[in-house]
């Protein structure tokens, strides 16, 4: 089971709100099996996936995928490990979602309904609701 699972199946409900330099970057809301997750700064989610893909050397994510290999496995990984996730959020019940400025961009669990992204994703468990949104966040590539 995923932390991601467990997280949902522990909390009834709450608001977690995350901060970084004053500045609110993410608000994280649960209730009734659905976790919602608004993004406020999308330099964040930026930082992050950055973070994760680039390389000691190289401060640009796709430049490193394309010069590293080992770069482009962890995004294969961190892909895999996102269906997965979906998928047992789904079995369990739970619903995530991913907002940024008042628009639903993903969602992922037993409310996601993938029609074509299921193409691009792979599985019924991720909905991509705003591919424009995903891609002005830097996340389209996952």
């Amino acid at each position: 089971m995923h932390f991601v699972t467990m997280l949902a199946q522990m909390f009834d409900s709450g608001k977690l709100i995350l901060s970084t330099n004053n500045c609110e970057g993410l608000e994280v809301t649960a209730a009734n099996k659905r976790i919602d997750v608004n993004l406020r700064d999308k330099e964040l989610i930026k930082n992050l996936v950055s973070d994760i893909l680039k390389d000691s050397e190289n401060g640009s994510a796709i430049r490193t995928i394309k010069k590293s290999p080992k770069s482009a496995n962890i995004a294969k990984n961190m892909r895999e490990i996102l269906i997965e996730t979906a998928n047992e959020l789904r079995q369990a019940g739970i619903t995530v979602t991913l907002s940024y400025k008042a628009d639903v961009v993903a969602t992922a669990g037993a409310q996601a309904s993938a029609g074509i992204s299921r193409l691009l994703t792979g599985t019924k468990a991720i909905e991509i609701n705003s591919l424009t949104k995903l891609a002005e966040l830097g996340i389209g590539a996952l």
